[in-house]
């Protein structure tokens, strides 16, 4: 077949398939509809999925950023930047995230405020939109009041001014000087901060006397070019055992094991992780139930149109020519079903992202893109070739005798049905 005429076939078979799908409306909306949800499902959690599981962390070379101990205190933190060798910087962040109420600008807002180190941008890689990051200066006990705040806070409340690097604000009943603003879409340590402040260890609430050993911070860190984690977490080892001596009511080396250092990214999702994967298995099962469904549903219709096969077998349609007949009608069933499915992913992730009340990390970055997309369609090509193929297998190969003896029943025969379908049998 040259290729005109294989287009040409192509053609043919779209517009008989759309023939077919509006002489037969209430069923193929029916088949439409159950797709888009099994689709819709499987393409917002594979939306999730990559988004959280799969895309790599939007820092420079992320997997040498490691976070080394959760709970450690100041006083830990300090003496760790002192004796580390395996890394170029060493930082950290209290948590949780604070809330700090803006006012002095329109109506006043409370905030999602985040304390790290001065370094966090740099141990990150990465750059300010606007203005600068903190000072190593600006780290210290009574150091001047600055923040970086978020793009969207930016955008929502100051119309994206120009001139807002140097603006002070009333934050947490404080002035603050803003000194930059940080990338759209930037998270860091936790999802949805509105605001960075530096001085961790100064985190509001907590005495001034009892802060260098409250258990208030995360360290992190960049590993050098030269070390492995393997490395870093033998040298952790060894501070741990130095702090436990040093400070035998905070640690037991004994009883408290050391903490081993992880790429961020996978310390960011180990809580989350497996119940993703199994949350995206059932939603997986769930289309694979629909397709079983949907192909009984067209198997049903084979059996209604065995005239219609015997009748194009006839005049000289080969099996072939009746499958491919078949398979366009499933896979166009199946596309339509997944552009709708799109936009209900679209809907459900929209609802996913404002879930404020799921501590899920990285949900800012859950989204509609290329590579999301090219998923719902290779499902939906899938699941129409799923659904479609053993109906038509089944309906290729009619009965002309028993067509022909005006017995519609004889239109497929049992040696063409799996033991599962003997009921189309006459």
């Amino acid at each position: 077949m040259s290729r005109i005429a294989f287009f040409e076939t192509i053609r043919q078979d779209v517009r008989y398939a759309l023939r077919s799908m509006r002489k037969n409306l209430g069923f193929s909306l029916a088949i439409v509809l159950t797709i888009a949800l099994g689709i819709g499902s499987n393409t917002a959690m594979f939306s999730v999925i990559h988004a959280v599981l799969l895309k790599p962390l939007s820092y420079y070379e992320p997997d040498r950023v490691v976070l080394l101990s959760r709970g450690a205190t100041p006083t830990r933190y300090n003496e760790m930047q002192a004796a580390s060798q395996s890394y170029t910087e060493l930082g950290a962040y209290s948590f949780p995230t604070e809330s700090m109420t803006l006012s002095g600008v329109s109506q006043p807002e409370v905030l999602s405020g985040a304390r790290v180190s001065a370094n966090f941008l740099r141990i990150l890689g990465v750059a300010p939109l606007r203005g600068r990051d903190f000072l190593p200066q600006e780290d210290a006990p009574g150091a001047p009041d600055v923040i970086m705040i978020s793009a969207e806070l930016w955008r929502r409340r100051f119309a994206e001014d120009p001139q807002i690097v140097g603006k002070s604000i009333m934050l947490a009943g404080e002035p603050h000087t803003i000194i930059g603003v940080l990338p759209a879409g930037f998270q860091f340590p936790f999802a949805a901060v509105d605001v960075w402040v530096a001085k961790p260890s100064e985190r509001s609430g907590l005495p001034a006397q009892s802060r260098q050993l409250s258990p208030i911070m995360n360290i992190f860190g960049r590993l050098k070019t030269n070390v492995n984690v393997q490395q870093a977490n033998a040298e952790l080892n060894v501070l741990h055992r130095a702090y436990a001596t040093a400070h035998p009511a905070m640690l037991d080396a004994k009883l408290d094991p050391p903490e081993t250092a992880q790429p961020l990214k996978v310390a960011l999702v180990s809580d989350v992780r497996s119940k993703l994967w199994m949350l995206f298995g059932a939603v997986g099962f769930v289309l694979l139930i629909v397709c079983a469904n949907i192909g009984s549903l067209l198997l049903s219709r084979a059996t209604a149109r065995s005239k219609e096969f015997a009748v194009r077998a006839a005049i000289g349609a080969g099996r072939a020519r009746i499958i491919r007949q078949l398979l366009t009608e499933s896979s166009l069933l199946a596309l339509v079903g997944g552009i709708l499915g799109i936009g209900l992913a679209a809907v459900g992730l929209r609802l996913i992202r404002g879930m404020t009340f799921v501590d899920l990390p990285r949900a800012g970055e859950i989204r509609m893109d290329s590579t999301v997309l090219g998923f719902a369609l290779i499902i939906s090509f899938a699941t129409g070739v799923l659904f479609g193929l053993l109906p038509a297998l089944i309906a290729s190969r009619p009965d002309l005798a028993g067509i022909l003896r005006g017995n519609p029943r004889d239109g497929l025969t049992c040696v063409d049905c799996w033991s599962s379908v003997r009921l189309l049998c006459p």
